[in-house]
């Protein structure tokens, strides 16, 4: 039996020795109780060309998604097992797979009592494989659950352009275009320090827990800038930190934030109940409505897929890693 490892190789039985020297010879090696054969696209299509189909585990069909260049490591994992159990379920190799054949697994799961949430995900990982993939088949029609919506708070994109544009202050208006703009929380906004923010590779370096570098655009950059250079330089007493305290080397209280937020909110003509979070939350769910794909908005956030798909119940599309929209260009809203 040949089988596939997440970390790419191929893994045979020490009786496939003869079929391995026939088409490996000098390529691979053994280890243990097994032969590993370093896996390539080359690899890969021999053993699925050549290999007795008894002897081919079912991994093996899921090489592509190793090799993918649009997947991060993490979801590779994930829809690598997905598609394992798909296919051990269905018992057919991956071109004769059809849309009946996932219909019927969503259902096995739904039976087993599986959340709205994961089924949705198991059909991301399966679309990804036997779509986006291997072009095999097409899978949009397929009816999904629906999610049970939980009770969140979104402000629109027009209510975030009235909250900016109702604020005078320079540093409270920055400090709202950073949160909302970025996707950051509270706690990461107020201690920013002037050296996470690299300026040559326009990116913003976040800190603590969940640390990540998000990339800023060009409009935000030049106001970095010219706050740096007509507040902090002058009132900031040399503070490490972007938003600075009257208190030297502090930075700004998330409590005085709040109360800025709350007045902004009231000003916008918005319910001042809302916390300073819905600006995070915001920025999730117009990333999801410019077709951002679950993979990027949560490397953007530090959420894990998982959190994100429970918390706003969304299906999210397949895109480009690696991008972030301009959502301070409010030219989208009247």
């Amino acid at each position: 039996m040949v089988r596939l490892s997440l970390k790419g190789y191929f893994i045979a039985d020490l009786e496939d020795k003869p079929i391995l020297d026939y088409y490996f010879k000098g390529r691979y090696y053994k280890k243990g109780k097994s032969y590993i054969i370093p896996g390539n696209a080359e690899v890969y299509r021999k053993i699925l060309m050549h290999f007795p189909d008894n002897i081919i585990d079912p991994t093996c069909y899921l090489y592509p998604i190793l090799e993918s260049q649009n997947i991060s490591s993490r979801t590779k994992k994930l829809y690598f097992q997905i598609n394992k159990k798909f296919i051990e379920f269905a018992r057919k190799k991956p071109e004769d797979i059809t849309e009946q054949n996932v219909n019927a697994y969503l259902e096995h799961l739904k039976k087993k009592k599986r959340r709205a949430s994961t089924i949705k995900t198991v059909y991301m990982g399966i679309r990804l494989f036997f779509e986006k993939l291997l072009g095999v088949i097409d899978l949009e029609d397929v009816e999904l659950p629906e999610l049970e919506e939980p009770d969140v708070d979104i402000l629109s994109r027009k209510e975030i352009k009235s909250i900016i544009f109702n604020i005078n202050s320079a540093k409270h208006q920055l400090i709202i275009k950073m949160a909302y703009g970025c996707g950051l929380k509270l706690s990461e906004v107020v201690n920013i320090k002037i050296k996470d923010i690299d300026f040559d590779n326009k990116l913003l370096r976040i800190r603590g827990r969940n640390k990540r570098v998000i990339p800023l655009s060009e409009d935000l950059l030049e106001e970095i800038r010219n706050y740096i250079h007509n507040y902090h330089i002058p009132e900031g007493k040399n503070s490490p930190y972007l938003f600075f305290s009257q208190k030297p080397g502090k930075p700004i209280s998330t409590r005085s934030v709040e109360i800025m937020f709350k007045k902004s909110l009231s000003k916008a003509g918005l319910k001042v109940s809302l916390r300073f979070s819905v600006l995070r939350d915001s920025f999730i769910v117009h990333l999801i409505d410019k077709g951002y794909c679950l993979d990027t908005v949560s490397e953007l956030t530090g959420m894990k897929e998982s959190q994100i798909l429970k918390k706003f119940g969304i299906r999210i599309k397949m895109v480009k890693k690696n991008r972030i929209p301009q959502l301070l260009d409010f030219s989208d809203v009247a």
